[in-house]
């Protein structure tokens, strides 16, 4: 089985979390209303339908209920590939009635379905390409293969082609309980997403939600969400501890980054303390300054008025004001000295 399945290879990874999220979801949805059969699909190609798909699958199944993953995009089949089990007898060959050398072999649902190595978790592949599988999907076949997989699983989960690119998927969602769309970030475009819930929505079937795939965000900060996730010892499924060194690294790195801030913080508060006893330094200069420009502009006042006395002849207490052109010439004088 491939590394895909990170539900199981990795169950404590933040993404594993999504998934199982994702699964609750569901599970409270169904309590309102049925929802045994669901159908992944997106709006078209390369948006990780197929991936969604398993991973959700196995969260399903490893709740211990019986899940069943049908590989209906019978275009671009991935199921069989990601799961590694052989691809025929598929969907394609129980609806066609035909094998994979080409004889007519009615075939019956539960002689398609393989199991896999996850427990409580089959997959029914896809089986040959057929040149018609918009057509296989709308007979008869295919309500009778939803019947008995629903009789025999306790969840069943369709995944199905593009939704814009073909109709086969269109045909699935007014057959199962729930649709959800795939969408990928900076991928899909929002008219495209519109115009698939359109077509849903035209035939009769329910979107349960949209899942965004993709989402650029940085790891550590994704993992510092959950409290399990610095847990330096490895997932009893992982063989290597390459995890573990690369988690050890990341706290050597993060201890280095907090010394490193912890002194450029000292030094910056040293430097507000310097700027400060300098603010401190030049205010007490200021203040001196204008005393000492008060008591010169005081002293000379005093000097303008004895010369008026002396000229005039007049008493000391009859002069009213000091000549104010002559004040400012001194007050000019003292600022430039300042």
């Amino acid at each position: 089985m491939k590394k895909e399945i990170i539900t199981q290879s990795d169950p404590k990874s933040p993404i594993s979390e999504v998934f199982r999220a994702l699964r609750t979801n569901l599970q409270f949805m169904s309590r309102a209303t049925n929802c045994q059969t669901l159908l992944v699909t997106s709006t078209v190609q390369s948006e990780g339908k197929s991936w969604i798909s398993a991973n959700l699958a196995t969260t399903f199944a490893q709740t211990g209920a019986k899940t069943l993953i049908i590989d209906a995009d019978m275009r671009k089949p991935r199921q069989h590939k990601i799961f590694q089990i052989t691809n025929t007898p598929g969907l394609s060959n129980y609806l066609s009635g035909i094998n994979d050398v080409g004889r007519r072999q009615n075939y019956n649902a539960m002689e398609c379905i393989k199991k896999t190595n996850i427990e409580n978790l089959s997959v029914l592949p896809s089986g040959n390409i057929p040149p018609n599988p918009s057509e296989l999907l709308m007979s008869d076949r295919t309500i009778e293969l939803i019947d008995e997989a629903s009789k025999n699983f306790d969840v069943v989960i369709f995944d199905g082609a593009p939704c814009l690119l073909v109709t086969d998927s269109t045909i699935i969602s007014r057959l199962v309980d729930n649709t959800v769309l795939v969408t990928s970030y900076k991928y899909t475009k929002i008219d495209d997403l519109k115009e698939a819930t359109k077509r849903i929505k035209r035939v009769g079937g329910n979107i349960a939600g949209i899942i965004l795939n993709r989402v650029e965000i940085s790891n550590k900060k994704y993992e510092s969400k959950y409290y399990y996730a610095s847990n330096n010892s490895p997932s009893t499924n992982v063989k290597s501890s390459t995890r573990t060194k690369r988690l050890k690294n990341e706290d050597s790195f993060s201890e280095e980054e907090d010394n490193k801030e912890s002194k450029r913080f000292e030094k910056t508060k040293q430097n507000n303390n310097i700027s400060k006893n300098i603010s401190s330094t030049e205010n007490d200069k200021d203040e001196n300054i204008d005393e000492y420009i008060n008591d010169k502009v005081k002293d000379t006042e005093e000097k303008i008025k004895d010369e008026i006395k002396k000229n005039n002849g007049k008493r000391f207490s009859e002069i009213e004001e000091v000549p104010s052109d002559k004040a400012k010439e001194i007050l000019e004088s003292i600022k430039k000295f300042k």
